[in-house]
Formats: C-alpha cells, sequence, structure tokens
C-alpha cells in the first residue's frame, strides 16, 4: 500500500481554547480558565453514568470579569477573594462575607418578596459590595467554590443556600419549585419541598456576567439532550439552564394486602433536557415520606404494578430520536467519496450509528459513534422497574457497547485530535481508534495489509473529520 498514501490531517494548535466545563474561549495562556477557573487542558473525567466531574477550581487561580477579579483561596472550605475595579462590584448573602477593605463600599440590596422568602428559611438581607477595593466571601461548609459564566441571555436556576455572589450586571429573581408532596400522621398533614420552596433564578443582562456558587462535597455535571430525563437525589441538585424541567419522582416499594396503600415511597427529583444540570455528592438526610395524600405533579413507579412494561416499552420507543445522525453521515460521506471510498451498510441502534465504507485499494473502514449518556439514562430509568428481568437488558446493553469500542484491553494514547483518543492494533490488517468527547465516543475501525503508522494516520484523519459532528 505504499502507494496509497494516508491524507494530511491538520492537528496544528489553534489560537484559541475553548474551555471543556464552560465553554468559553481564552488564549489558553494562563494555567487556569479566565471564565470559570478549570485547570486549561483539563482531561474530562466521565463516570461510566455519564456524570462528568467538575473540576476544583485550583487555590490560588484567578478568574477575570470586566475589569475585576477574583482569586480562589483553600480547598476545603475555599474563599473567594476580590480585587473589585472602581464602579464594578458583586451582591452576595450577608451571612457570606469574609473581610472587606474599608474603601469597599457595602450597602444593602432589595430582595424581591422578601417576607415570603423569609418564611421559607432563606436570608432577608442581601448585600452588594462596590469597588474599588479588595474583599472576601465564604460559605460555611466543606465543599467547592463553582464559577458559572453567564454569556447576555443565558439564565440558571439555582437551589437555595447554594448562592455565594453575582455580579451587579446579573439580574435576579425567584420562583416556586413545584416540586412538593403532603403526607398525613393521624389528623395531622405536612407539606415537604424535597428540592426546596423556591428556586433562585439568575440571568445575564446585556453584558457578560459572572455567578458564583457552593457546592458541597464534589460536584458533578451532565448535559441533557432533547426530551432525556435523569433522576437524582433532591437534596443533590445545585444549579440547571433554565431550559431544564424538573418535577418530582415516587418510587413505591413492593408491598402486600391492604398495607399497599400506606407503604412510603421514595422521591426523587426528575430533570429534562435540554440543557446542563449540577449536582453535589454531599447533600442533607431525607427523612421517610411516609403516608403520601397529594403531590406536585409527578411520575411513579409502583412495584406493586403488573404494568411498568407499558412505561418501558415506551422509553425504548423514544431513543432512537434522541440521536441526530445526519450530519455526522454527511461529513463521512463526503471526506469518503473524496478519497474514492464507496459508501457501504449503515446501522442504526437505539445507542449509536455506524458507517461502512470501502475503498478499492483493499481498505475497509467503519466509523461507529457511541451515545453513553442515553444507555446510561435508559439503563438508570429501567433499574428497579424491571426487577430481576433488568440484568439481561444491562447485559445486551453492555455487550452492544463493548463491541462498539467503549470496552477492550489496553492501547496506545494519540495526541492530536483535541479529545481523549486510544488506539488499539488488534493484528495486522485490523486496528481501531475510539476518541471520548463528551458522552459520547467515537470508534474508527480499519482493515487493511499498511504499516502500522499508516493503519494510524488513516484513524486520525476519518476521526478528524467526523469528531466536530459528534
Amino acid at each position: 500500500m505504499s502507494n496509497f498514501p494516508p491524507p494530511v490531517v491538520d492537528t496544528a494548535p489553534r489560537s484559541t481554547y475553548t474551555c471543556a466545563y464552560c465553554r468559553l474561549d481564552s488564549d489558553g495562556s494562563a494555567t487556569s480558565c479566565i471564565h470559570c477557573g478549570a485547570p486549561v487542558d483539563v482531561r474530562a473525567r466521565v463516570s461510566v453514568s455519564g456524570w462528568e466531574s467538575q473540576p476544583a477550581i485550583a487555590d490560588m487561580a484567578k478568574i477575570q470579569f470586566a475589569h475585576s477579579t477574583v482569586q480562589i483561596s483553600g480547598m476545603y472550605v475555599p474563599a473567594a477573594e476580590f480585587r473589585l475595579a472602581p464602579g464594578e462590584g458583586v451582591f452576595f448573602s450577608h451571612t457570606s462575607l469574609l473581610w472587606a477593605d474599608e474603601q469597599v463600599q457595602l450597602g444593602n440590596q432589595p430582595l424581591k418578596g422578601a417576607w415570603n422568602r423569609k418564611m421559607a428559611g432563606l436570608d432577608l438581607v442581601m448585600m452588594e459590595a462596590t469597588g474599588p477595593g479588595t474583599m472576601a466571601l465564604s460559605d460555611n461548609h466543606a465543599g467547592e467554590t463553582i464559577a458559572v459564566p453567564l454569556m447576555p441571555g443565558r439564565a440558571v436556576d439555582v437551589r437555595e443556600h447554594r448562592f455565594l455572589c453575582a455580579t451587579l450586571n446579573v439580574g435576579y429573581d425567584w420562583f416556586q419549585s413545584g416540586v412538593w408532596y403532603t403526607t398525613r400522621d393521624g389528623d395531622e398533614t405536612e407539606t415537604h419541598y424535597p428540592a426546596g420552596m423556591y428556586v433562585d433564578r439568575f440571568t445575564a443582562t446585556d453584558t457578560p456576567g459572572l455567578l458564583m456558587l457552593h457546592g458541597r462535597g464534589n460536584v458533578f455535571l451532565r448535559d441533557l439532550a432533547p426530551g432525556q430525563t435523569i433522576c437524582i437525589h433532591p437534596g443533590s441538585f445545585i444549579w440547571k439552564d433554565a431550559s431544564v424541567s424538573m418535577m418530582m419522582h415516587l418510587e413505591r416499594p413492593a408491598s402486600g394486602g391492604w398495607f399497599v396503600s400506606w407503604q412510603p415511597s421514595t422521591p426523587w427529583l426528575r430533570l429534562a433536557g435540554p440543557g446542563r444540570v449540577a449536582m453535589s455528592s454531599a447533600y442533607d438526610h431525607a427523612e421517610g415520606t411516609g403516608r403520601i395524600v397529594n403531590s406536585s405533579a409527578a411520575s411513579t413507579v409502583d412495584w406493586n404494578s403488573q404494568h411498568t412494561r407499558v412505561q418501558i416499552d415506551a422509553m425504548r420507543s423514544t431513543l432512537a430520536d434522541r440521536f441526530d445522525d445526519g450530519p455526522f453521515e454527511a461529513a463521512l460521506d463526503a471526506f469518503a467519496q473524496s478519497q474514492g471510498f464507496a459508501i457501504g451498510k449503515d446501522k442504526n441502534r437505539a445507542i449509536a450509528r455506524t458507517h461502512e465504507y470501502r475503498h478499492p485499494g483493499g481498505i475497509d473502514i467503519v466509523c461507529t459513534v457511541v451515545d453513553t449518556s442515553t444507555a446510561t439514562a435508559v439503563l438508570s430509568n429501567l433499574s428497579g422497574v424491571l426487577g430481576s428481568r433488568s440484568s439481561l437488558l444491562t447485559n445486551k446493553l453492555n455487550k452492544a457497547m463493548a463491541n462498539m469500542g467503549q470496552k477492550g484491553g489496553e492501547g496506545e494514547a494519540v495526541d492530536g485530535l483535541g479529545s481523549p483518543a486510544t488506539w488499539r492494533r488488534k493484528n495486522d490488517k485490523e486496528s481501531s481508534l475510539a476518541v471520548v468527547k463528551g458522552a459520547r465516543t467515537l470508534t474508527v475501525t480499519i482493515e487493511s495489509s499498511m504499516s502500522p503508522q499508516d493503519q494510524l494516520a488513516w484513524l486520525k484523519a476519518w476521526a478528524a473529520v467526523a469528531l466536530p459532528t459528534v
């Protein structure tokens, strides 16, 4: 095959660096992102469930907003130290103020619906600080400080008591969470709000702003596709994009006889995409629900019911609609034709799309993209609903993902593609390249008698074409 060299792939470094966490551009010259503080060039840490570990802001890392900066100091209970430019400032809860220079102007900020929020257990007094000068804010729990840059028009919703501060140009509002249930014990009833009675909403106006939150324990992020849902412990919720909807989900354990109607339920928070959500690994202990006599709108799985198969079939039937394969296929087809390849078979599965190509010179290429977020969402939704039958479906999905390059032996790390990549050479004729990008994995397999160097070059060429559409 020496007379059929692989194409040249442009892997030169770009003039801009896109942060994997806040997704804003910078020149990448600093050791941390100037917008959110995440370490530059950090490799995404994604668990098998699809959750992405939010990297803690390094000690002494600086974040720029307008002409001011904030430096995160400490590891266990970080402090946010601000150097405020003249006329610029932040607003915050009065309980978060750690220290301030005398020249910093401090004052009260009116709080919408203050008395109602005080009745819900929230702070009545909000403060604002205006530069020039330095000051510091801190939460009172061990965990991580989270920086959420807000571009104009973006809005995020935040759980009660997770707010640390926001720049003065960020708009603030609140609304009722709409997630509640009422229990009865004898003649007494009590209403519970597992996700908090109120949710804070912060919106950037006509200029970029900065929102800072505190997550107890470790923080994890996840992107939800349109219509994709995930259930989390209500106490772990930190923030979500305004486009993400939320409601309650109730799981009723199996029991028998007349006791069914009195059986306690387990409340979860169900989040539906599109958008990004964040949760923490530390949260307040949730008490048993007791007998639920009323609740907000909620999905329910009753383990005593014999009709769960209807729910399962409905979830499986919608999987194909969560994977837009058009851009992926178009990019591959165009590149294949430009290189003299014939377009082969397409295989469409609920969690993956596969396209095959063959060259007259004896080169077979198979490109597969696996949506691990969809697969794991299905498993998490079905877990507990199918009972012992769930193991069969789990085994089938795991086997399918293994066959498509998600699992396997040790491989060689490959640089130059902008995402973590691993090259595995099976034998003299076959090798594969797996590239992880967010919650999806692209696998390119080649079968041809050529040198290992040419095989890898071909694999990188196909991956470079497909990755922008993954």
